[in-house]
């Protein structure tokens, strides 16, 4: 039995061109895409970095701009009642 050869050698040849060019491209993308995804871990280990020269840790961002908000609120709350406080005094002078 022979074997049943369903392509010329011409198309063969564009087959194998067309494949190679595909594959080129397949490799430029990955290529480009490994260098992008290089940069953006840098950028990341630059920003932990960042994070832990500012005292803080990555892992616990959340709970710390938690706590920052609340101690910022806290400190409004205060001033305000200070504030209060003072104008009140300065009203109570300036009646009389």
């Amino acid at each position: 039995m022979t074997p049943d050869f369903t392509m010329t050698p011409d198309e063969i040849k564009r087959k194998i061109d067309d494949l190679q060019k595909r594959t080129d491209s397949v490799s430029q993308k990955k290529a480009a895409f490994g260098g992008q995804l290089k940069a953006k871990k840098e950028e990341l280990a630059a920003l932990v970095a960042e994070i832990r020269a500012a005292g803080l840790d990555p892992k616990n961002l959340i709970s710390e701009r938690d706590k920052a908000r609340a101690e910022l609120e806290q400190m409004i709350t205060t001033f305000e009642a200070d504030l209060v406080k003072s104008e009140t005094a300065l009203s109570a002078f300036d009646s009389k």
